[in-house]
């Protein structure tokens, strides 16, 4: 029994691709097919390395003049020879390889959950019916004429179709590079992020409108970025937890690229156009918070801004007579 050495070969994602088992003393690993072990990796060398007991019982892996080397994990120092150790794997080419022996204590099994379908959907119900209840409460509160079915079935509908996409798609990925499809937790970070994005909209609509504050409304595109990317970096640790800095790198990278092209944009309309309008949606009178001006007050800042253009005026050509 203590001639068996178990090796596993893991997958991008760090799970185990397959568990091939050997009794003996030695183990030759390589791409040639006269090895013990073959790695379908075209980095790994045709004869690799050995894996063996030394005279104290340990495992040890060794390079056998490979082009590629041998590599404890992620540490990029080459190495001719590695004691092996249990819960580090060693590397060749792009293959990862953990080595252990009869005796390595596995994790305690996890408890399963029970095979209750409609609890297991229930964060995705809540989640969706939160979302349809707001889009209703918004298209109802922005009504100015006769309420039509089309007016409210349509937008919803596209919504539920584009979601069914973006989840169907992440669910492919997720199948594809770990080998499970996590439908239900796509589904739930995608219906979480739009309810974000949902309660985020509804917010600066109504500080729009209630207060006059624009800033939500003008950078609703940055709220929007910022939760997509979210959203993404979500579905990518869905996908496989490891390497999880890199992944929010370069979403951070995309992000601020997004939002600072989108603001260059803007700031160059601003110049081309000047001002921008924004068109605040109709909602309930009640729900108007800051007071009403009337005309008298338009007229009496009309009034001030005439008095500061003609001060301006006045100090330029005062300043243009000194010279």
């Amino acid at each position: 029994m203590d001639q068996v050495i178990w090796i596993e070969i893991l997958n991008r994602s760090r799970d185990v691709a397959a568990r091939v088992r050997f009794a003996g003393p030695e183990v030759r690993v390589g791409r040639g097919y006269d090895n013990d072990l073959v790695i379908d990796d075209p980095y790994v060398a045709p004869k690799h390395l050995r894996i063996f007991r030394d005279e104290e019982g340990r495992l040890v892996a060794e390079d056998l003049g490979s082009v590629n080397g041998l590599y404890l994990d992620r540490d990029s120092r080459r190495r001719d020879r590695i004691v092996l150790d249990a819960d580090h794997p060693f590397r060749i080419g792009h293959t990862v390889l953990p080595v252990r022996d009869p005796g390595y204590a596995v994790k305690a099994e996890r408890v399963a959950a029970p095979r209750m379908h409609v609890q297991g959907l229930l964060p995705s119900l809540g989640l969706g019916a939160a979302v349809l209840g707001i889009a209703l409460l918004a298209l109802w509160l922005s009504e100015t004429g006769e309420p039509r079915a089309s007016r409210y079935l349509v937008p919803l509908l596209m919504w539920g179709f584009l979601v069914a996409i973006w989840v169907g798609i992440w669910s492919i990925l997720t199948r594809v590079f770990s080998g499970r499809a996590q439908f239900r937790r796509n589904l739930v970070i995608a219906l979480s992020g739009l309810l974000a994005l949902a309660l985020y909209s509804e917010l600066a609509h109504f500080m729009s409108f209630a207060l006059t504050w624009r800033f939500a409304s003008t950078y609703t595109y940055v709220a929007t970025a910022c939760v997509l990317a979210l959203i993404c970096f979500f579905h990518l640790r869905e996908i496989g937890p490891t390497r999880l800095k890199l992944k929010g790198g370069v979403i951070a990278a995309l992000l601020l690229l997004a939002i600072g092209l989108q603001t260059l944009w803007q700031s160059e309309a601003f110049r081309d156009f000047g001002q921008q309008s924004f068109m605040i949606r109709l909602m309930p009178p009640a729900l108007r918070l800051a007071p009403v001006r009337n005309e008298n007050d338009f007229f009496a800042d009309i009034a001030h801004l005439r008095i500061s253009v003609d001060a301006d005026r006045l100090k330029a050509l005062h300043d243009d007579a000194a010279r």
